[in-house]
């Protein structure tokens, strides 16, 4: 859960860094594109204005002797008021010569002030510089009563610069300064700027939509794949337990075989002796000793038995029903004397070879016996053989009092069990389901009972059977 907690927090920081870079370049992209706009309006009312100046000089023919106008100062006032016309909104007018000095202006309380050099190089050139105020102080331009840091010394300027020539020749002769009153200029700007925030904003919001989508599609594969690679990881180390306890229990196997050799003859000793001269114990101790002799020494001889079946030659079938019915024979003493009934139900058909049908005999037998052992007297253990498409099932329930919940972790793993045993009788009978490639799992644990089911697959049983097992 920790693990989930974070992997989020990490996809949503990721996800805010993202939209957080993609606002900034999109600010500083509208901002540098509302600078390159606003350049070019200003600069098209420069080029409109020259445009309409010229034209004006070669309409009446001023243009032809426009250095004789400059060189006197009343035809220089004349040339200033001449231009004033070319647009309303003008404030006044300035007059330079070619190198940049200044000549007149109208009106008269213009401020005399040179061209900068930079300005000038663009009118020699012939092109006209137009700059914008958003701003401007008044004070700068013209001589005013008022004090120049009031607002009402202060409004938007358009200052453009035009470059004048004769006609035909490409010298410049004189250049002409218009001071405009900038709030059309202002408001057109104000639009733009409108429509560039506005377009910003969806651009924002586009983005923010189509990498939301990518980041959480990414997202969502990488749990994917990480859940994968859990999943293998989870595999890899269930694979290594089993690895590791099926060596143990092989060489389990190899120390059970020594001592199951060294126990059958002491075994069946006991036994004659307690034939004999056990006359002076109590009828009951005697019963239940010598029913643990007898429970020790079936165990001996099935051991032997699937330990013979197992090294020799001996092929053979077991029908399901045969194996029911063992199973019965072989538990009825040990059921007879637990106080418990045992009940069994077949539902299914099939038949298995001998050497399977032993190992499930041990592992049902286990089941049954740990049933037994919890189960209150007068109480019941069934046992059903359902048919599965998968193959049968072989369920095994009891009346007990269910498993704590601390000890279901380690159920199928050698530990200390709650009756007192040692702990590997499930965990041999999980290995050696694991063998048959059966399924051994606690299906139901409740305070009524447990249920253990035995799922054996249709490829452990003959195949002119395998119709009849699905039928069940």
């Amino acid at each position: 859960m920790d693990r989930l907690t974070q992997s989020r927090s990490v996809a949503w920081s990721a996800l805010a860094l993202a939209l957080a870079v993609l606002a900034i370049t999109v600010i500083g992209g509208t901002l540098h594109l509302r600078v390159h706009l606003r350049e070019h309006l200003a600069q098209r009312d420069g080029e409109i204005l020259t445009t309409v100046a010229l034209a004006r000089q070669y309409a009446n023919g001023s243009g032809s002797n426009l250095t004789q106008r400059l060189g006197n100062p009343a035809d220089q006032l004349a040339l200033a008021l001449e231009i004033s016309q070319i647009k309303e909104g003008v404030l006044g007018v300035r007059l330079f010569d070619r190198d940049g000095h200044f000549e007149t202006g109208f009106p008269p309380t213009l401020i005399a002030t040179n061209l900068a050099g930079g300005d000038l190089s663009a009118l020699r050139a012939l092109q006209p510089v137009s700059r914008f105020h958003v701003r401007a102080r008044l004070g700068d331009y013209f001589l005013l009563d008022v004090e120049p840091e009031t607002p009402a010394a202060q409004t938007p300027l358009l200052e453009v610069n035009i470059p004048l020539h004769a006609r035909g020749d490409s010298n410049l002769v004189a250049a002409a300064q218009l001071l405009l009153d900038g709030q059309t200029v202002a408001r057109e700007y104000a639009r733009v700027d409108g429509h560039l925030w506005l377009l910003g904003l969806m651009l924002y919001a586009g983005g923010a939509v189509l990498l939301s989508g990518v980041l959480v599609w990414a997202y969502r594969r990488l749990r994917k794949a990480h859940a994968l690679v859990e999943g293998h990881t989870a595999r890899l180390l269930r694979a290594n337990h089993e690895l590791t306890l099926a060596a143990k229990t092989s060489a389990l196997g190899s120390v059970t075989a020594h001592l199951i050799h060294g126990l059958s003859n002491p075994l069946a000793n006991l036994q004659d002796f307690i034939a004999s001269h056990g006359t002076g114990a109590s009828d009951d101790d005697l019963q239940a000793l010598a029913a643990s002799i007898h429970r020790m020494q079936q165990l001996v001889e099935d051991v032997v038995r699937v330990l013979g079946e197992e090294r020799g030659g001996d092929h053979y079938q077991i029908t399901l029903a045969e194996l029911a019915n063992a199973l019965n024979g072989k538990l009825h003493t040990v059921v007879r004397d637990s106080g418990v009934h045992l009940f069994t139900a077949l539902n299914a058909q099939g038949s298995l070879s001998n050497r399977h049908a032993n190992l499930i005999l041990l592992i049902l037998e286990n089941l049954i016996h740990n049933a037994l052992k919890v189960s209150p007297r007068n109480g019941s253990v069934s046992v059903r053989f359902l048919a599965r498409d998968a193959g049968v099932c072989c369920e095994v329930a009891d009346e007990g009092p269910g498993i704590a919940q601390q000890m279901l972790p380690r159920l199928f793993t050698p530990c200390r069990s709650t009756q007192g045993g040692s702990g590997l009788g499930l965990a041999i009978s999980k290995q050696l389901a694991n063998q048959l490639g059966a399924k051994l799992e606690l299906k139901v644990n409740s305070p009524d009972g447990c249920v253990f089911a035995l799922t054996l697959p249709s490829s452990l049983f003959v195949e002119t059977e395998l119709t009849e097992v699905a039928k069940g």
